[in-house]
């Protein structure tokens, strides 16, 4: 092809290119004073090339040609970005960043290059310096409610809650989308210790304490649910959630006595009987782990009168009962009507096979612990020394150590355990 015919290719090429708008606005549109008007079309035929070869993922290929445009038109944007995005893409963010700020200084009022230069800073690190990236584009391109959540993501890691509220009021204001924040609105309030107002974003606030309790992680978090299991309590004295939680939290804190008092504080408020019975039956919980065996069998059996069937209560009762070595065929038939209502639950199958144990009927008690096992959903100490406790007495010594042994690996907090490993027997 000779030399003519190739220009004259190239020519026809560049004119299809530059006759997209699309593609002619991604350039500037006044010219470089140094350029003639053939190396501005080649340079930007070589920046679509780039491009290309770039989308086809041969991204050497396609910085050589960008690189090769800016030599030809010093002044396009849009290759500058192209490198920027080849840089980022290679690991090299110091020359994205320097790439991506030349073609921002060429064309400032352009969004992408704006977005592109946040999320660089983003990605190094320089949050500060994302955060004010993002906070300019707001003012320059108000039109953008996107912005609003992804600086509101910035906020909130850098615990600048208020500023956080501000901004997820604003964007639920502009897309009608009020109920999809309130989890996020309620954390903010609740780090802000504003928490009538974190009340106000939960609808059930009872099933929130627990939640909030199971996701702390120190005694300062713990703290901050008490503060906000108390609000509860001040707007729905009724319900038992903010005075059973509270005095788990109470006796975390090692306050035996305000424990007592709040649980029974609820049991004079509470509306329901269910819920009362659930305040008897922690009561009666936390009694019997103070010594206080009598007082706790008192409050299980309160808290069944308020509700028969509450399982939790039936099987701790019955293993108390047990351990206690009293009322045996009772206790076994509370633990046989949790069975009725659960009967693949591995604890409450563990609890009447230790009630069979103590009644001395050991083949009954070994069907119900295999049973047991199977459907344990974690590994459990205790089950595996009251296996081994049953093996022993069915005669098979061997596997019972094994099972001992085992329990001692899950750090088993059995005060006989390892004595019944030194001394090869059950013991009480």
């Amino acid at each position: 092809m000779s030399r003519r015919v190739s220009r004259l290719f190239l020519l026809l090429s560049l004119s299809v290119i530059i006759s997209c708008s699309s593609v002619s606005g991604l350039f500037r549109k006044d010219s470089s004073p140094d350029s003639s008007v053939y190396d501005r079309y080649a340079s930007r035929y070589f920046y679509m090339e780039g491009v290309l070869k770039s989308n086809e993922g041969k991204y050497d290929a396609g910085m050589d040609l960008t690189s090769h445009a800016l030599q030809l038109d010093t002044l396009s944007s849009a290759a500058y970005y192209n490198m920027a995005q080849y840089f980022l893409a290679t690991g090299n963010v110091d020359k994205s960043e320097q790439f991506l700020k030349r073609a921002i200084n060429m064309e400032p009022e352009n969004y992408w290059y704006q977005q592109f230069l946040a999320t660089v800073y983003t990605a190094r690190r320089k949050t500060a310096e994302a955060i004010s990236q993002y906070e300019q584009m707001m003012v320059k391109f108000p039109g953008r409610s996107e912005l609003l959540i992804v600086l509101a993501n910035l906020y909130d890691e850098t615990g600048q809650y208020e500023k956080e509220l501000r901004l997820l009021e604003r964007y639920a204001r502009l897309e009608d989308v009020e109920e999809e924040f309130k989890g996020r609105r309620f954390l903010c309030y609740l780090f802000l210790n504003e928490m009538d107002s974190a009340y106000y974003e939960v609808d059930n606030p009872g099933q929130m304490i627990r939640l909030l309790l199971e996701g702390v992680a120190n005694i300062s978090g713990v703290e901050t649910v008490l503060k906000f299991s108390s609000t509860v309590a001040k707007h729905r004295p009724d319900i038992y959630e903010p005075y059973y939680y509270s005095a788990i939290i109470h006796n975390i804190k090692d306050d035996t006595a305000k424990v007592f008092s709040t649980l029974d504080e609820g049991i004079g408020k509470v509306s329901d009987r269910d819920g009362i019975a659930q305040l008897y039956s922690l009561k009666g919980q936390f009694y019997y782990s103070n010594g206080m065996t009598d007082q706790a069998f008192i409050c299980y059996d309160s808290a069944l009168v308020y509700n028969p069937d509450e399982t939790v209560s039936l099987n701790n009762y019955a293993y108390f009962l047990s351990l206690q070595g009293r009322n045996l065929e009772q206790a076994l038939a509370m633990s046989a009507r949790t069975l009725e209502k659960e009967p693949l639950n591995a604890t409450y199958l563990d609890t009447y096979a230790w009630i069979l144990f103590k009644l001395q009927r050991y083949e009954e008690a070994l069907s119900y612990l295999e049973k047991a096992l199977r459907y344990m959903d974690e590994d459990n100490a205790d089950i595996y020394e009251h296996y081994g406790d049953v093996l022993y007495m069915c005669g098979e010594k061997e596997k019972a150590l094994e099972n001992w042994h085992r329990a001692v690996q899950l750090n088993s907090e059995s005060t006989t355990i390892e004595r019944k490993i030194k001394e090869e027997k059950y013991l009480e």
